[in-house]
């Protein structure tokens, strides 16, 4: 919104001039329409349909980038370009509706796509590790790199749950959308907004999932994999735009919290009730539940307890810094942090349970494995990012309450990761590639 190009309409009255300079346009070097926003009189934010052959249009010099060298990115000098008043898109004033939900969906697709470049360097992976001799043996015999391999397949697994569950509810949403009447496309536009955060959390996770795998990927080519003639220096330098891009992952981790602090604010989300009613649960003490029988039980109640981590450090971050809360943009991104992981536990939990109500436990066996995996690890992060927050918000009587609070939730038995990864390992090398059965 702190965009710098103008728009006056013309003394004719037939066009709009618009001048500036927009940096780092995708596709530049050969798109024939561009979708430029403009403050019209230097105030209100519009959309224009901008076509190559305008007058006062160009293109600049092609960027030379570390990686995505295949995408061209230039940048577009608008000067007096003369765009007709038939091309204004949408509203004059409205175009924050639609630049937000462009990257609304820009940021889930980033996501989906983050994970396909996963898929591509695990089989990578895999077919290099079978293929590659050390001291005698194959080094997809090694631990630490099998190891890397079920890391990759855990993380694949993950992020597909969330995927797939959040285009789920948006195709859920636009469903029940009429699409013959005339307010058809506004109804589209507030249905992807309902979905801002999962979409935030999405590029986020994702985006940083696929620098791990790359990571691994370049580990197990080793020296080799530093070298052009081999995939996986590209697809490491190729990763790393993804944070950057809709929405740098510092900005998205200030629009999770941000976001769902507004809606509490305004009564969408019953945050504050939430909060006291877990207060009232953990200051009664621990309670005699009856032993849960049903599968995954040990993991319904870690991901369980860990939304009430999140619950319990908003409210300590929120009864801290009230309205200064966004001042803080620390305590934001761990709260963020925490939200995301809640999300991501919440997903494969979710999938997995489905797939041994729809097959049976033994087919299941093996997304169960990494679902434990990912939920041992999701659990340590969202406990190591309440101490971050509760350190920062609480001291003396409060700290020593709420960190005793922190290690009640956050307990739970020791998963053998070191078995799991190694279930989980040995499938993908049967298989040559990332399954998940």
């Amino acid at each position: 919104m702190n965009a710098r190009t103008k728009a006056v309409l013309s003394p004719d009255g037939k066009h709009y001039l618009l001048n500036g300079e927009k940096m780092w346009i995708t596709n530049a070097g050969f798109a024939d329409v561009y979708i430029v926003f403009a403050k019209v009189d230097g105030e209100k934010f519009t959309a224009f349909i901008v076509e190559r052959t305008f007058p006062g249009f160009s293109v600049g010099n092609e960027e030379h980038k570390m990686g995505i060298r295949g995408s061209s990115t230039c940048p577009l000098i608008l000067n007096d370009c003369q765009v007709p008043i038939e091309n204004v898109l949408g509203e004059i004033g409205k175009g924050a509706t639609i630049a937000f939900n462009i990257l609304n969906v820009g940021r889930f697709k980033l996501g989906a796509a983050c994970l396909g470049g996963g898929r591509e360097c695990i089989t990578a992976s895999v077919k290099w590790a079978k293929e590659r001799k050390a001291f005698g043996k194959t080094i997809s015999e090694f631990g630490l790199v099998r190891e890397k391999i079920a890391d990759m397949a855990v993380k694949l697994y993950a992020g597909e749950a969330m995927v797939y569950r959040t285009v789920g509810m948006m195709d859920s949403r636009m469903s029940s959308i009429d699409k013959a009447s005339p307010d058809a496309s506004k109804e589209v536009r507030k249905a992807i907004e309902e979905y801002a955060v999962e979409c935030s959390i999405i590029k986020v996770w994702a985006s940083e999932a696929l620098d791990t795998i790359v990571d691994h990927n370049m580990q197990i080519y080793a020296g080799y994999g530093f070298v052009e003639e081999y995939p996986a220096e590209r697809a490491y330098r190729d990763s790393r735009i993804n944070r950057i891009f809709e929405g740098t992952n510092e900005i998205n981790r200030m629009i999770i919290t941000g976001w769902l602090l507004k809606r509490a604010m305004s009564g969408q989300l019953p945050l504050m009730p939430a909060i006291k009613k877990l207060m009232d649960e953990v200051m009664s003490g621990p309670s005699m539940d009856e032993e849960d029988e049903r599968p995954l039980a040990a993991e319904r109640k870690i991901v369980a307890n860990a939304k009430k981590l999140g619950l319990l450090i908003a409210g300590a971050a929120s009864q801290k810094y009230m309205m200064a809360l966004a001042d803080h943009q620390e305590v934001m991104g761990s709260i963020a942090d925490m939200v995301i992981e809640g999300y991501a536990m919440d997903s494969v939990l979710a999938r997995t349970l489905k797939i041994v109500e729809t097959k049976g436990e033994a087919a299941a066996e093996l997304v169960t494995a990494m679902t434990k995996c990912y939920i041992a690890s999701g659990m340590a992060r969202i406990e190591q990012s309440a101490k971050k927050v509760i350190a920062d918000v609480a001291e003396g009587d409060m700290l020593k309450t709420q960190m005793s609070i922190l290690r009640r939730l956050a307990k739970h038995d020791p998963y053998n990761v070191i078995a799991l990864h190694e279930q989980v390992a040995k499938r993908v090398l049967e298989q040559g590639k990332y399954v998940t059965a």
